[in-house]
């Protein structure tokens, strides 16, 4: 029993371009551990892997790992944040960080400083938006060293206001 699905335009499959950047990031990172896995499938798990899509559906799955260039993106669906093959001394630079940007942690932090009472708790914590907005808002290849830099005016700001608090009280 040979099982396939192939809808027209309309239908809800669509045929995977294999000129995309995203297959070929997939090809180039993930196809040979596909193939592997398909080899050694017992006849019925081909049936079962057939039927729900085969080869096609596990590509469109890690396709969408990618950027159309074909760039991995993070959880948050940021591109060029991977540090796989790099050392941080590739990434761990101070680059310059808009003034803007720069405001926005010191605003954040001072904001949390004062809401949790100088406790970083991470339950209430906007770092994460804040950090993906702004990875979002640079050149791909200045991301990781940005956010690096971003980082440590982060570790400023909270050093400064605990140095702050612990002049004015010292327990």
């Amino acid at each position: 029993m040979n099982i396939s699905f192939n809808a027209g335009s309309s239908g809800g499959y669509s045929s995977i371009n294999k000129n995309s950047a995203q297959y070929k990031a997939v090809e180039r990172d993930h196809l040979s551990a596909i193939i592997a896995n398909e080899a050694s499938m017992s006849e019925k798990e081909r049936l079962i892997y057939e039927t729900f899509g085969g080869r096609d559906t596990i590509i469109k799955n890690y396709m969408k790992l990618y950027d159309s260039n074909g760039n991995f993106l993070n959880a948050y669906g940021v591109a060029g944040m991977c540090v796989d093959g790099k050392s941080p001394s590739e990434y761990n630079q101070i680059i310059d960080v808009s003034e803007d940007w720069r405001q926005e942690m010191f605003d954040m932090v001072k904001r949390e400083f004062i809401q949790e009472n100088g406790v970083a708790n991470g339950d209430t914590t906007k770092r994460t938006s804040l950090y993906t907005a702004y990875q979002k808002s640079i050149k791909i290849d200045d991301r990781l060293k940005g956010t690096w830099t971003l980082g440590q005016y982060e570790k400023a700001y909270n050093k400064a206001f605990y140095d702050a608090v612990k002049a004015a009280n010292p327990n």
